[in-house]
């Protein structure tokens, strides 16, 4: 909005320099953005937001002015003289659309060129100069933000006007000689056979403003400004007048804005007015907005004087009523955009200026949100698998279906029931995934062609599974890969990269505090992408949770993948969860020694470490304190098909010494309990 120095101080005398009323401006919310001297002025251009439409206008800024210098304003006075009679006749076919629609006819004009205080004044504000008629018109728009149109009245069929939708496509041709294509739905002005003019947006090139115009026709409206913002958006063209009725003109003022072009137009053209027609079928009402004085200050930060508030709100167009210690304000026409309190506390404190507010740190407390169960135990999953030395590698959440035949699954399998992206990009990202594996594999494959070996990845992922209901079912799981390359060591002994994930996967167990899991081998219920010989279920409370072992070589062919890989897999983060104790008990240090014994026992080659060791600690006793496998051993003497597992039983109490007696006791329990259960023999 460009707005005139010396314009505006015909509405305020203030004192200001250019600079000066510049910066008050700014801190009161009136963007300065620029300032230009112009023959002896002063034009700024003024950033307006979209919420302040009555800023868009020379009296509305000079309304500002007046209530922050507290300077009476000196508002427009009209006067016209009208002729007796009817005025043109006006139907407003959709009132929502055009809530208001007034007129005047004038008679006897002489269109011409302007006198040069209009002409200029337009100029300095970035419109150039047409005709009298239609330079006072501009004059409106700009001094009371109220657009107008004049229509040539002897070339309006029928003399009178209608406000309707096109209700059909059709082309029309505006002031600017360009044929436009109109919807059906936009809003037109209409004579009595055609329509004249697009509502809110530019007149038609069929009734315009001649040299041999002698009647005119002058339009004071308001329009919808959603109807005029998508008139104006469709046909790509915005005007002066567009961009005010997108944001919301004053209803109220079409009246006096139609008086008071009139009026100009009677004396730089001459003329006769003749009576005033105005269709107004929804009447504009006023609210009332309340907020208290304690608010106003908590809000703002500083202790402002009731006087102070009453009389910013009052300098602003409102009407305020008190009743002790809340204000009950009723925002004026223009001011569409006062609706809640906070709306009045914005302009008190925009009043009051905003450098006048200390600034303060704001006094609140600070507590951290307890974190979800769930993310605490993907945090010390994805910790666990860093300090195993795995690295974590995110995948993208689609697969392609090709790659479940690659890893043996049968036709019956429920991963094999996906759920399919409607519009993929590739075949690669057609369908979502329901298992982690293929991915892994992919990155592992990936990287040995790059010449990396030793490579460990892991994720912690969803994964989706088709079901009954509109959305799938969706399953976070943790899924790990162990690439263990073949180098030279220094070391004599060796071992599968399968016990480099089992330590991790026990490392896991270790910090989520889970006691009672089991790897049991066997090949019921193990994955099909695994070799049957070489892998095993991941057992929690006899439950399984996931599955372990070395993948089958059909996989790693199909994978393109060399070389000893490991796989393990969690089905669901749940069971985790469920094993894991929701909280820990600490208990002091022992005081008693421990006495340790070793048990070294002969039993079957296809009996578990850990189903030995769960049945020593089931022993019903309270001085077991830990039982730990320090050797494994076969060959001779053993026999082919048995071998020999070393413990070391830890025995304490938190009572007292123990004496030989009663460990000598338990430990006879537990080799008796041991030959009992696995056929053990002690080895000699």
């Amino acid at each position: 909005m460009k707005a005139s120095y010396n314009w505006l101080k015909e509405f305020v005398d203030f004192t200001l320099s250019p600079d000066e009323l510049g910066h008050t401006l700014t801190m009161a919310g009136l963007e300065v953005e620029a300032a230009e001297e112009e023959d002896g002025d002063t034009i700024f251009d003024i950033g307006v937001t979209p919420n302040r439409p009555d800023w868009l206008s020379i009296r509305g800024i000079a309304r500002e002015i007046s209530a922050i210098l507290e300077i009476p304003l000196n508002d427009i006075s009209v006067n016209i003289e009208q002729e007796e009679g009817e005025g043109p006749v006006v139907e407003i076919k959709n009132p929502k659309l055009c809530p208001r629609y007034a007129s005047r006819v004038i008679t006897g004009v002489k269109p011409g060129p302007s006198p040069d205080w209009l002409s200029k004044r337009l100029e300095s504000c970035g419109i150039r100069s047409a005709s009298n008629i239609v330079d006072v018109t501009n004059y409106i728009l700009l001094e009371l933000g109220q657009p107008m149109h004049a229509f040539d009245l002897d070339r309006l069929a029928g003399g009178k006007i209608g406000v309707k939708q096109a209700g059909e496509t059709c082309t029309f041709m505006t002031l600017d000689e360009e044929e436009r294509t109109l919807t059906k739905d936009m809003l037109l002005i209409w004579d009595a056979e055609q329509p004249v003019a697009v509502a809110g947006v530019m007149g038609g090139y069929n009734t315009e403003v001649s040299d041999s115009t002698t009647n005119i026709l002058l339009e004071s409206a308001y329009f919808n400004p959603s109807s005029v913002r998508k008139t104006s958006k469709t046909l790509n063209h915005s005007t002066e007048a567009s961009y005010r009725f997108e944001r919301g003109i004053d209803k109220e003022a079409a009246v006096f804005a139609l008086d008071r072009a009139a009026q100009i137009i009677t004396e730089v053209a001459g003329g006769k007015i003749s009576a005033l027609t105005d269709n107004y079928p929804e009447p504009f009402r006023s609210r009332q907005v309340s907020v208290s004085l304690d608010k106003i200050n908590s809000t703002i930060g500083v202790d402002i004087e009731e006087s102070f508030v009453e009389k910013a709100m009052k300098g602003l167009g409102c009407t305020v009523e008190r009743a002790g210690e809340m204000f009950h304000v009723t925002p004026p026409s223009f001011r569409e955009d006062i609706q809640r309190d906070i709306d009045i506390i914005e302009e008190v404190a925009r009043l009051y200026g905003y450098d006048n507010i200390p600034s303060t740190m704001p006094v609140m407390q600070m507590s951290a949100v307890p974190q979800h169960r769930t993310q605490e135990l993907i945090k010390s999953l994805k910790c666990s698998m860093v300090q195993a030395g795995f690295s974590e590698a995110i995948n993208y959440s689609f697969m392609n279906p090709d790659t479940l035949d690659k890893l043996n699954l049968p036709s019956d399998d429920r991963r094999r029931d996906l759920v399919y992206v409607r519009n993929p990009l590739r075949k690669e990202d057609s369908a979502m995934r329901t298992s982690l594996i293929p991915a892994l594999l992919h990155n592992v494959s990936l990287n040995l062609n790059r010449g990396e070996k030793m490579l460990r990845f892991f994720e912690v992922s969803s994964v989706f599974l088709s079901t009954d209901r509109k959305l799938p079912e969706e399953i976070v799981q943790m899924a790990a890969v162990f690439h263990k390359a073949e180098v030279s060591s220094v070391w004599g002994s060796k071992h599968e990269g399968f016990y480099d994930l089992k330590g991790a996967l026990e490392n896991i167990f270790s910090n989520l505090k889970i006691a009672r899991y089991q790897l049991v081998r066997g090949t019921a219920g193990t994955e099909p992408y695994l070799h049957p010989g070489k892998s095993c279920s991941i057992m929690i409370d006899n439950k399984k949770a996931g599955s372990m072992g070395v993948l089958h070589p059909a996989v790693s062919e199909a994978f393109d993948i060399r070389g000893d890989i490991t796989i393990a897999e969690m089905n669901s983060i749940d069971t985790l969860l469920t094993a894991t104790p929701a909280g820990t008990a600490y208990a002091p240090l022992p005081k008693y020694p421990y006495v340790e014994r070793d048990a070294a026992l002969v039993v079957n080659d296809d009996i578990a470490v850990s189903a030995v060791r769960e049945e020593i600690l089931g022993i019903e006793s309270d001085i077991i304190e830990s039982v730990n496998l320090f050797d494994i051993y076969k060959g001779k003497p053993i026999p082919a098909d048995k071998k020999s597992l070393a413990f070391s039983i830890r025995f304490r109490s938190r009572e007292r010494t123990l004496k030989d007696s009663e460990v000598d006791s338990v430990h006879e329990k537990i080799v008796d309990r041991l030959k009992q259960i696995f056929s053990a023999e002690l080895r000699g």
